[in-house]
């Protein structure tokens, strides 16, 4: 009987000196439907823009780490993300819609190291919390109304840096791979923009400053993630 408690509580740890090596993988779908009616200026009359886009995006996250402590292991992660938004204009200057090219990001999205703990229910399931914090790197392509109601595209680059706190379920159906689930976390998050980059305008404003912070929870299934890891030495 002691013996299979010494067992037991064995399972429930992931010792000190194991490697991880995992990733994680996520989907989400925006639509945004907007409409305006605009007035002319000097020539009376009004004309119309509405806009449809859609974006599907893609995330991977890879990471390694070492677990320092029973249960506990710092590592580092990068992070990327695959967007492809669809861009669908009908205005009463421009009839014919435009369709915004896919976007592929070049440069990972975040960058930086992690404190991740354990905290097992059993031999197979438990509960991890990741800390994160790093670099960050992001660009988008958007349209502008630009004059008379025409769009124009136009390219916003940022960046700066995160902080987050990710709560999750991990699965264990073997003892060395780990399935692992979360939906969403607390974080704060600062970007810079450099000047836009317009497609038909290759002059930048000669002063420009754009920056957003953001700090808050952001939870539900738009943001799930399922990842998986395997641990070297348990």
């Amino acid at each position: 009987m002691g013996l299979a408690s010494v067992q037991a509580a064995q399972g429930q740890t992931i010792a000190a000196d194991t490697v991880s090596l995992g990733g994680n993988i996520g989907y989400s779908r925006t639509a945004n439907k907007p409409s305006s009616t605009y007035n002319r200026p000097g020539s009376g009359g009004s004309y119309s823009y509405s806009s449809e886009s859609t974006t599907s995006r893609f995330n991977l996250a890879l990471s390694g780490g070492y677990f320092v402590a029973d249960n506990l292991a710092l590592g580092l992660s990068v992070a990327y993300t695959a967007g492809s938004p669809v861009y669908k204009n009908t205005s009463s200057s421009s009839p014919p819609p435009i369709n915004l090219p896919d976007l592929w990001p070049k440069a990972p999205t975040r960058v930086g190291p992690f404190g991740q703990y354990y905290k097992m229910f059993g031999e197979q399931f438990g509960l991890v919390g990741t800390l994160g914090a790093g670099y960050q790197h992001t660009k988008n392509n958007s349209y502008d109304n630009g004059v008379g109601g025409t769009p124009v595209a136009v390219s916003y680059t940022g960046n700066g840096y995160y902080a987050d706190l990710t709560p999750g379920v991990v699965f264990f159906p073997i003892p060395k791979l780990g399935i692992s689930a979360s939906v969403g976390s607390l974080g704060f998050s600062h970007l810079s923009f450099d000047p836009p980059e317009y497609a038909n305008n290759p002059t930048r404003p000669s002063s420009y400053e754009n920056t957003v912070s953001t700090f808050g929870a952001n939870f539900g299934f738009s943001q799930l993630q399922f990842g998986g890891t395997y641990y070297f030495g348990r």
